[in-house]
């Protein structure tokens, strides 16, 4: 394929203020372009090719635009004859002579021309006066690294100054850079989006996407443009500043900047807007989360946590069929003779394991022992710690020294120490999650979906809460079946605070004949909870509402599992009357020596001794 040479404009912009008035205009003036058109005889491009705010003293507009040009040279889509025209050939880059002199000859060793229309030169390989001319843009070429260069130390200097006297009085400074967008720079206090980035905050905590956070900005905290900028100029929340901001430790009213390679964290800069405790919850959230099978792209909830309660072996998620997506045994789908291959619906456990979770006496219970600003603090040094290890490993590749070994190893021994302090925590990331557990995520698509990017932040939760999730079913004699025997289910799930619950069902039956039949399924539930904490016992209004709610959604089948599936659509649910009481009372304490036992009792339930309730229906 024959491309046809023609006139390229190429510009790059530094600044904001550049890309108004005389910056971008007269490094694009239409006149110049359509003179050289006129003079060679070429067809304009109809692209300007612009890199904005990309350094040409360090390099880094190659990444960008000028990367593209630079590429199409080379592969010969911008053909030889064609020209690139510049504003100045320190556009094309400020780094040093040499380095803007090879990039020059690249271009115009393959037969493209660069023309400079602030002194109107062209840089042509097949010109006469080259010689003179590549003389010229040496000149140029070092005059420009010259201003880079000390435009670089003047900042820099003004920055350690700045950073000298932030230490001295603890007051900002305009030269450590640009505030964030909730921050006013002369007062160094919240302005008006203070408010809108903690609101963007707590949604990002509900489990809420950035697109339903920016729409949620847009329509209740109205954005007020503060800066000046002819890229953006509508009213609204920007996507990319939202999607980032779990990543901004200037939340916590702490700075960082780079001097010379090295970073500097101010603490205190700024008023933080958030907690520490927050922030870290916050990170967590964000970050990659596990849990997706790699051969369908399922993300199951129960992955690592299912057992099998007759073997113990860990549960693997199968997914053969749209509509049937089960728990089978590992050991029983390699073929091991302990037991048979028992399935377990994904959907039913799914659907239990959320409504267990939302257990106000786990959250209370957990609640009593939690030392947040404790842990949030030991989170955020380790992470702190653990990013400085990294960095001192780098320098060491680079510069085998005996001090940067000390300080690997004290920096190792600080790591150790706060992965202990965060082990006595270990329990503590329940009330939490739980919380989290509590909100309305878990919502039809969601459930339906087992592809659904929200699936990972619940695995997250879930683990954070469950210890384990035991799978059992039983056999049991049936008189409405036809084979008389009937598979039923038993669930328990072991909480990281040593709580416990049970899901369990007898054989179903059928309640009258023909028009009137009815079906009852008869359900136990077994809870442990704190003796302290009696009130409001939640299995006599967690059973019906559990059992109507998996009526309703078909899964009550669920929990007798068998070749064929009982049709229970249309048969109208008795839910029969329930009762709860005390299942057992067995306070967990060592007896003492020349201790009454009244006394042991009482000082046991003053510590929280559980005891099990037990919740069922009957008729």
């Amino acid at each position: 394929m024959i491309i046809n040479p023609k006139i390229y404009n190429y510009a790059r912009v530094s600044t904001t203020k550049q890309l108004k008035g005389v910056g971008l205009e007269t490094q694009q003036q239409r006149s110049v372009l359509e003179e050289l058109a006129h003079k060679f005889d070429l067809p304009i491009h109809d692209e300007n090719f612009v890199d904005e705010g990309l350094s040409a003293y360090h390099g880094r507009h190659k990444d960008g635009t000028l990367g593209r040009v630079l590429s199409l040279i080379e592969s010969g889509k911008i053909s030889s004859g064609s020209i690139l025209v510049v504003f100045s050939l320190d556009r094309l880059s400020r780094e040093t002579v040499n380095i803007a002199m090879e990039q020059l000859l690249s271009i115009i060793n393959r037969g493209v021309r660069v023309y400079t229309h602030i002194d109107e030169k062209m840089f042509d390989a097949a010109s006469s006066n080259l010689t003179a001319d590549l003389i010229v843009s040496l000149i140029t070429m070092e005059r420009a690294n010259e201003e880079s260069a000390t435009k670089s130390k003047r900042i820099i200097a003004a920055q350690k100054q700045a950073l000298k006297g932030w230490k001295n009085d603890g007051k900002p400074r305009g030269a450590l850079g640009r505030v964030p967008l909730w921050i006013d720079q002369p007062t160094n206090s919240f302005n008006e989006h203070a408010e809108g980035i903690k609101a963007a905050v707590e949604l990002f905590l509900e489990g809420r996407s950035t697109i339903k956070v920016k729409q949620h900005l847009d329509e209740n905290y109205p954005f007020k443009r503060t800066r000046k900028t002819s890229i953006k100029k509508a009213q609204t929340w920007d996507y990319g500043v939202i999607d980032q901001l779990w990543r901004k430790t200037s939340l916590i009213g702490e700075k960082r900047l780079t001097i010379e390679g090295q970073e500097h964290v101010l603490s205190n800069y700024y008023p933080p807007l958030i907690s520490l405790e927050k922030f870290n919850k916050l990170t967590r959230l964000k970050q990659p989360k596990l849990g997706r099978s790699t051969s369908t792209g399922s993300i199951h909830l129960l992955k690592g946590l299912a057992r099998c309660g007759i073997c113990g072996s860990a549960m693997v998620f199968v997914d053969k069929a749209q509509h049937s997506k089960n728990y089978v045994c590992s050991l029983a789908v390699k073929g091991e003779p302990l037991h048979n291959r028992e399935v377990f619906s994904a959907e039913l456990l799914e659907l239990l394991t959320l409504e267990v979770c939302r257990d106000q006496y786990l959250i209370s219970s957990s609640n009593a022992q939690l030392e947040t600003e404790e842990k949030a603090k030991a989170e955020y040094e380790l992470a702190e710690e653990k990013k400085q290890l990294e960095e001192l490993k780098s320098r060491f590749k680079q510069k085998s020294r005996a001090s940067l070994l000390d300080l690997i190893e004290n920096t190792e021994d600080k790591i150790e120490a706060l992965e202990q302090q965060l082990a006595s925590f270990a329990t503590f990331d329940i009330a939490e999650s739980i919380h989290l557990l509590n909100k309305d995520i878990f919502t039809e698509d969601v459930r339906s979906n087992f592809q659904h990017s929200a699936r990972a932040e619940i695995i997250d939760n879930l683990k954070s809460v469950l210890a384990d999730v035991t799978l059992n079913r039983k056999v049991e004699v049936s008189e409405f079946t036809k084979t008389g025997m009937v598979n039923c289910v038993s669930i328990t799930w072991r909480f990281k605070n040593d709580q416990t619950r049970t899901i369990s069902v007898k054989p179903f039956r059928y309640i009258g004949t023909g028009s009137s039949k009815k079906l009852f399924v008869p359900v136990r539930y077994e809870y442990t909870v704190p003796v302290i904490d009696e009130e409001n016992r939640r299995g006599e209004k967690f059973v019906p509402e559990m059992i109507q709610k998996l009526h309703e959604r078909k899964l009550l089948n669920k929990f007798y599992p068998s070749k064929g599936r009982y049709q229970w659509d249309d048969i109208e649910l008795l839910l029969g009357e329930f009762k709860t009481g005390l299942h057992n009372f067995l306070p967990n304490f060592v007896p003492e020596r020349d201790a009454f036992w009244g006394d042991m009792v009482d000082k046991a339930t003053a510590k929280g001794t559980r005891y099990t309730v037990l919740s069922r229906n009957v008729i």
